[in-house]
């Protein structure tokens, strides 16, 4: 027997949790999108549907035309895309910074670092929002984009993918007469793909679902992005005194349009989040 097969009963507990894993995950999703390819009349149906019931494509029709979802869906991909950029430029440099053993104070800046990730962000927000109405930064896109543009967590992670790159190879570059900026462009940065695709990922997707911030510095419905009018349609729309009736075919349809993106975000980036993740959380 190979040494690294399971026993029997071991591979038969693996594969029922991971029976259970797919169900539990696999069963909602299936239900939202069978739901929002189903006809309005049909998709009132209560239960759990798996399948389309006279197939259609009405609710995406109503969402995107008549809700007008292309507009914070415009809004969301704008300021999660340039806040993303933002946020991963920041969190290589400051990653880069970290990682150089001869940094004076050193351990001091990364446990600063380390204490900004312990305070919740909810008790931040009325402070967030005096210092953005003093910037002149509430309803403005900019708002959105430049707060959380650094984040500790990121940096760390940077400062674990730095800090495995063998330190001959920036010392060989400086002894050429390479400058520090090209040092961190030519070696660093190109080396450190799979960990600056980590960031990126996980940056994205967690403006793209943001919430909170949206709703704290922004109250122009123009300027509002897609969660916010996502939470709107689904439990606030409905209980509004004169607004249109919104089938649930509708609703999940703009459930799905929300969540395509970041499904494809993941297939395209998962070879490199995965390989990121693991070098910035295990080395350095």
């Amino acid at each position: 027997m190979r040494p690294d097969r399971l026993p029997l009963a071991a591979r038969a507990l693996v594969w029922a949790v991971a029976l259970l894993a797919i169900l539990v995950m696999g069963l909602p999703m299936a239900n939202v999108l069978a739901v929002s390819l189903s006809s309005p009349g049909s998709s009132e149906s209560p239960g759990l549907v798996l399948f389309p019931a006279e197939p259609s494509l009405e609710g995406y029709a109503f969402v995107w035309g008549t809700i007008d979802l292309w507009r914070p869906f415009l809004n969301t991909l704008y300021v999660s895309a340039a806040g993303t950029v933002l946020h991963a430029i920041l969190a290589a440099l400051g990653g880069y910074v970290l990682a150089q053993p001869e940094l004076p104070g050193r351990k001091a800046l990364t446990s600063f670092v380390l204490l900004t990730m312990t305070i919740p962000a909810e008790l931040t927000l009325v402070s967030i929002y005096a210092v953005n109405k003093q910037f002149h930064l509430v309803n403005r896109y900019a708002g959105l984009i430049l707060n959380g543009a650094a984040s500790g967590f990121s940096i760390l992670l940077m400062r674990g993918y730095f800090s495995a790159i063998p330190r001959s190879l920036s010392e060989a570059a400086r002894i050429d007469g390479c400058p520090e900026p090209g040092i961190f462009w030519r070696i660093f940065l190109r080396l450190a793909k799979p960990g600056l695709a980590t960031v990126a990922t996980l940056e994205l997707i967690r403006r793209w679902n943001n919430i909170a911030m949206t709703v704290t510095l922004v109250s122009d419905m123009a300027k509002t992005t897609l969660p916010v009018v996502l939470r709107w349609l689904l439990f606030e729309m409905s209980t509004a005194s004169g607004a249109a009736y919104v089938y649930a075919n509708a609703k999940m349809a703009a459930v799905v349009i929300s969540a395509l993106p970041l499904v494809a975000l993941y297939a395209f980036a998962q070879r490199f989040f995965v390989a990121g993740a693991l070098a910035g959380s295990v080395k350095g």
